[in-house]
């Protein structure tokens, strides 16, 4: 009789995703695809600020590819820390795709003070901002539209991201305000707190 050993699989705890108390202190990156006619699949990369459900940057590419990623988060960064990301501790989210875990991305984010959180493995609930979002502009924009060419995409997506979306798309988390006047209040808050 040979015996056997059994091995127990050992299981990471799934985290509880973190929670956003302060504005510029958590970023998410994700993507979807969707179908362009004239090319095919493309993808839209997305990067979401949690704290004011805010899409802060975008971009649509022909391939999922690192670059694509970085060009995203880089512009992001631009926009939400025009004095630059360093000592700002942030954090950035995301899944356990290739491209935020490529050694090119995690050295540039290492590089700039970023510290990146990979939701768990087969987690849904990992990053649940950003995931409603994706389903959000999924079925209220891309499922409801075609594109012709990869011109009409970027401008139609970029209407819906900046004006519909950011400006008038109001969130119960929010006090149903939309990330655009929730920034405001906040921004609006502090001044009073100041004066």
């Amino acid at each position: 009789m040979v015996l056997q050993k059994l091995h127990k699989v050992q299981r990471v705890l799934v985290r509880r995703k973190p929670n956003a108390d302060k504005p510029r202190q958590f970023l998410d990156i994700d993507i979807a695809k969707f179908m362009v006619n004239a090319l095919g699949w493309v993808y839209l990369v997305i990067v979401l600020n949690w704290w004011a459900k805010k899409i802060v940057r975008w971009d649509i590419a022909l391939r999922s590819k690192t670059e694509d990623w970085k060009r995203a988060i880089d512009t992001a960064l631009t926009r939400e820390f025009p004095e630059g990301v360093r000592g700002c501790e942030l954090k950035l989210i995301s899944d356990n795709g290739s491209q935020p875990m490529s050694v090119s991305f995690m050295r540039d984010m290492a590089t700039l003070g970023i510290e990146q959180i990979f939701t768990s493995y087969d987690n849904p609930n990992g990053n649940p901002e950003t995931e409603r979002m994706l389903r959000t502009i999924k079925e209220e924009f891309i499922w409801i539209n075609e594109f012709e060419n990869l011109e009409e995409a970027k401008e139609k997506i970029s209407k819906w991201i900046e004006i519909d979306y950011n400006k008038l798309y109001v969130h119960s988390e929010l006090g149903y305000l939309s990330p655009e006047e929730f920034e405001i209040l906040y921004n609006g808050d502090l001044l009073k707190q100041a004066v």
